[in-house]
């Protein structure tokens, strides 16, 4: 049995051959055209228990239409399967309703045929103006008419109510079918769209060659670190490092060995910072590291530690073993100072290590 209803669901959702077409769609229409088929079905059921042959006789072709249409969507013919099923529901809508009166809902199969119409991805806007024209002409049509000369008779009480919740289940059935269909398109294309956004603002953030935040990232990142700081009273440490020579070993080893000693220090740095603030790469062979809740001196050991790391790590590129050392200024954030103040105080000091020898913390 299990068998049985994954070969049906397989033969059900098979996709289309035709790289231009629609899958999603073919599959909705062939459930459509079952469900509506069934839905006819029931009616030329009701017809004949209330001796309404000629139109129990009619839902024959009906359904074989339906049948041609979901044909149709394995033959690479969805948008003739999508025509065949809208055309048909709509004259069967205009037809049932002049015959069986406006109370027993068959207009609002047009409803069916303007959610397929209006949500479909596929058809352009002149294609679904022209359709929506047909349906609302339509539904006014039958509005008059079946006002205007009543239904034809009501039938047994019985035969009502198994029409009624035929009808009742098949517009929940394909309304909750058409939906479903069109929203999980719907939120598919929301996800890649929001991915996509995260990603170039994932890409803006970054800085390309170290994959650190930066300038503007880390900007936007001390502004509202200040202001939440400020807001309790706390403070919190900003340091500009810079590696020492830098120019040196783009002349010496080339620019691909700068890249290879900017990438390499990015990864100590990040190591180093994690779980004590935000490191980033500032401009060139300048980085800035932001401690969030370190005071002035154990951000000084911190660095102080990533210092020596850089100084006795080996740098080998292509069989060259290159030294590199790294110049440190450290500054405590003051509110009056602000954070350019700051990163400007730091940026003293860092020059201040410069002129005093390099490859130490100034505090």
């Amino acid at each position: 049995m299990q068998n049985m209803i994954m070969r049906i669901k397989k033969f059900l959702t098979r996709d289309v051959k035709n790289e231009s077409e629609s899958k999603d769609l073919a599959v909705l229409l062939r459930f459509m055209c079952i469900l509506t088929s069934l839905y006819m079905l029931a009616n030329a059921v009701y017809f004949s228990m209330n001796a309404f042959y000629l139109f129990a006789i009619l839902t024959i072709p009906v359904i074989c239409i339906y049948a041609t249409a979901f044909v149709e969507t394995y033959e690479n013919h969805t948008k003739i399967a999508l025509n065949l099923f809208n055309y048909t529901t709509i004259a069967s809508s205009v037809l049932f309703t002049i015959f069986a009166g406006w109370d027993k809902n068959y207009q609002w199969l047009l409803c069916i045929v303007c959610l397929l119409i209006f949500f479909s991805v596929n058809e352009n806007s002149k294609y679904k103006k022209n359709h929506m024209e047909i349906v609302l002409i339509s539904l006014v049509a039958v509005s008059i008419v079946s006002h205007l000369f009543g239904p034809h008779k009501p039938g047994s009480s019985i035969t009502n109510f198994f029409f009624a919740l035929s009808t009742a289940i098949y517009y929940g059935s394909a309304v909750a079918m058409v939906s479903y269909y069109f929203s999980k398109k719907f939120n598919a294309t929301e996800i890649k769209l929001r991915n996509y956004n995260q990603k170039l603002q994932q890409m803006a953030s970054l800085d390309a060659l170290t994959q650190l935040s930066n300038r503007r990232s880390m900007n936007e990142y001390l502004s509202q670190l200040a202001f939440e700081k400020e807001k309790k009273g706390d403070t919190f440490c900003i340091a500009i490092a810079d590696l020492d020579f830098f120019k040196k070993i783009n002349d010496q080893y080339g620019h691909d060995a700068g890249d290879f000693i900017l990438k390499e220090s990015a990864k100590i740095f990040e190591q180093t910072m994690e779980g004590r603030g935000k490191v980033s790469r500032w401009g060139g062979e300048e980085f800035l590291f932001c401690f969030t809740d370190l005071n002035l001196e154990q951000s000084y050991n911190v660095l102080d530690e990533m210092r020596r790391l850089i100084e006795t790590r080996r740098f080998l590129f292509k069989e060259n073993d290159i030294k590199v050392t790294l110049t440190i200024g450290l500054e405590e954030y003051y509110h009056i100072s602000g954070i350019e103040g700051t990163i400007s105080s730091a940026d003293k000091k860092l020059y201040e290590g410069k002129h005093s020898g390099r490859n130490r913390v100034v505090m």
